[in-house]
């Protein structure tokens, strides 16, 4: 997870190993991007599980009205400060200069889009994020683009990130942790329902508000029009990958439930279930190792809930009838789904104003946020020199809830997993072994990792 403190306290532990004392930790440097109906759940009502679907459709918003078609460009805004850094670009606080709104401006070098091999990828996050619109999902406004680099323009949420809070002062707490589990179930099923597969929950891609209620971000390594087990490929983060995408099995929403369940658990523990220092023996525990209920910090309601979406098989793991399985879990019994976005959070941020950034990491703000110009003459070029596929196909029209105007949007997102997409749909029975071997060959990592 990039953090040394997490790492320490983890070394050697066993899985479901309650964890204490835990030394806080920084965070690290990551890729643009972050940057209550009481049809109670366990109710034998058979309309139940409808009405929960029901409540968790009404935490999304309607699709955005179209009209008439007008020109975003950098012009119109006002650069603030820097408050993202990646590989392929930076995010940088804005000011739309017509009304004063603040927003985050996420700005990619085409170049490296190219080069990383990553233009699929953002093809497939510009359909995603045209079509979806949630409270619990960060929102894409308004983009634009120009000959070298992709502009997007995001609602900017100034609360932080979850990984900064569990990296400085560790577990959450039950009643906390299953305050956010429940809104990022809610976002999943919204998801799933659409037949969309997430496939990066991880803590730095959950962000909160000024008020705490959550947001998902980055949709680099989501996969759109799954039905059923399709997908065949390895891609994820390595602590939150289910053992389906290890063993290279087809899989689909599953993993999601599973990574929602690891990170419940290190929401609660202060450590993902499986984790440990050693990548190669942290993937044989997720295949193989038992879950152990901690000595204390967890009820028997959240070790169910999490042990059940943990269960190795998809097929019967939480989830695999639908997402209503989820949220009626007796873990979520005192959430009320249809009124969560309207609720009081446990914990709010602190948070001074909509421009403030104090809860963005320093090194991040102390740089200036100018935009570098594009060379003079200079053509766009992929990773083998070539002329690149066409960006034309990242344009479509979205309306603006600035003025209620439509803006030619064009966008895509870097890819900030550990593990990426090759597009590979190979399988093969592995032994124990070989399955290990290939995952660290996937992610980069060697044996002595």
């Amino acid at each position: 997870m990039g953090n040394a403190a997490r790492k320490a306290a983890a070394a050697g532990g066993s899985p479901g190993s309650p964890v204490s004392g835990t030394t806080p930790g920084s965070p690290t440097t990551r890729a643009p991007g972050g940057p209550t109906a009481h049809a109670r759940p366990g109710s034998s009502d058979p309309g139940a599980g409808k009405q929960l679907e029901d409540a968790a459709a009404a935490a999304a918003d309607g699709v955005r009205e179209r009209s008439a078609v007008l020109r975003a460009s950098l012009d119109d805004f006002e650069l603030l400060k820097t408050v993202g850094k990646g590989s392929f670009g930076k995010v940088v606080q804005v000011r739309h200069r017509e009304t004063g709104r603040i927003y985050a401006m996420k700005i990619l070098k085409k170049e490296m889009v190219l080069k990383r091999k990553q233009f699929e990828h953002t093809l497939a996050e510009r359909r995603i994020l045209e079509n979806i619109d949630h409270s619990f999902i960060v929102s894409l406004r308004f983009a634009f683009q120009t000959e070298h680099k992709l502009y997007m323009v995001f609602d900017f949420f100034n609360g932080g990130e979850l990984y900064y809070y569990l990296s400085e002062g560790g577990a959450f707490g039950e009643a906390r942790a299953r305050f956010y589990a429940a809104e990022i179930a809610s976002a999943l099923h919204y998801l799933h329902s659409r037949g969309i597969v997430y496939r990066d929950l991880k803590p730095e891609n959950i962000i909160l508000d000024s008020m705490g209620h959550v947001r998902v971000t980055d949709f680099g390594l989501s996969k759109e029009g799954v039905e059923g087990e399709s997908i065949t490929s390895i891609c994820g983060t390595p602590e939150y990958l289910a053992p389906e995408i290890l063993r290279k099995k087809p899989h689909g929403s599953g993993v999601d439930w599973w990574s929602l369940g690891t990170l419940t658990w290190e929401m609660i523990m202060g450590l993902p279930p499986f984790y440990d220092r050693s990548r190669q023996d942290m993937y044989r525990k997720i295949l193989d190792a038992p879950l152990v209920r901690p000595a204390s910090g967890m009820s028997a309601d959240a070790f169910d809930f999490c042990s059940k979406l943990l269960i190795r098989d998809p097929k019967q793991r939480l989830g695999a009838k639908g997402g209503h399985d989820v949220l009626s879990h007796p873990f979520f019994a005192s959430i009320d789904f249809a009124t969560l976005k309207d609720a009081t959070p446990p914990w709010v941020p602190r948070v001074a104003g909509p421009e403030d950034t104090s809860n963005v990491a320093p090194e991040f703000t102390a740089e200036p946020p100018a935009v570098t110009p594009s060379p003079a003459g200079g053509r766009l070029k992929d990773a083998a020199g070539a002329t690149p596929p066409s960006f034309r196909d990242f344009t479509f029209t979205h309306a603006s809830v600035i003025d209620g105007k439509t803006y030619r949007v064009s966008f895509t997102s870097e890819d900030g997993a550990l593990l990426h997409d090759d597009g590979s749909d190979a399988e093969g029975e592995m032994t124990r072994d070989e399955e290990v071997a290939a995952i660290m060959a996937a992610s980069g990592a060697g044996a002595g990792d």
